[in-house]
């Protein structure tokens, strides 16, 4: 087997998220009192990092994208949004496949670190917690690049040929060419097919073709 070392995004990937992540936009931008009525593509705010997504969607200042960050938070987190995702068909399955064959996986999301732990131990998907890296409180660390380059200087991993990151948006496509790593483009997230013109190594459709690229056998 090729590839030693699994490293999966969170929302889009893993988990469908959409419907929490879009009702704490809405909340935050409700209580920043503006813009009205705004225009957007939900698609849009999920995968970027949340602070940079108030200042480029909703042309917020950083002052005020880190106000309306403050709100997103209280919904999302206080309020019990994040709680709301859903795992996608066949990721228990496909784990569960890939640990059986001593594969390493790990988490990649642009999402605060701590709230995926949770929303992974929530959800009950068996990646270990020390294995989930997203974006520190401070909101440093919050590109892909760097988040797959600390994982795997922290799992000291030197074979970059053994690692596949997989998402379903141009940041985890871009990150793991940046990275210098293979990388799966998986069509069902949020993503745009861009993505497959973006240094993608594979596409899937669904997450069980993982097994079918690593060769992993029932």
């Amino acid at each position: 087997m090729k590839y030693k070392t699994i490293l999966f995004d969170l929302d889009g990937t893993l988990i469908n998220s959409k419907e929490s992540v879009i009702k704490s936009f809405k909340y935050a931008i409700g209580k920043m009192g503006f813009p009205k009525d705004p225009v957007f593509n939900p698609d849009d705010l999920i995968g970027p990092p949340i602070l940079e997504s108030f200042q480029k969607v909703f042309g917020y200042n950083p002052e005020e994208a880190n106000q309306a960050y403050s709100y997103y938070r209280q919904e999302y987190n206080e309020n019990g949004q994040m709680y709301s995702s859903v795992l996608y068909p066949g990721v228990d399955e496909t784990i569960s496949k890939l640990s059986q064959a001593g594969t390493l996986i790990g988490v990649a999301t642009t999402k605060n670190q701590a709230l995926a732990r949770k929303i992974i131990k929530h959800l009950n998907i068996k990646i270990d917690e020390d294995s989930i890296y997203g974006t520190r409180n401070d909101g440093s660390r919050s590109d892909k690049k760097a988040l797959i380059n600390d994982f795997l200087s922290d799992h000291h991993i030197k074979d970059k040929s053994e690692v596949l990151m997989i998402g379903d948006t141009h940041f985890d496509i871009a990150g793991a060419h940046d990275a210098d790593v293979d990388s799966v483009w998986v069509s069902y997230g949020f993503g745009c097919p861009d993505a497959i013109t973006n240094n993608a190594t594979f596409l899937i459709d669904h997450i069980s073709e993982l097994i079918n690229i690593l060769k992993i056998e029932d």
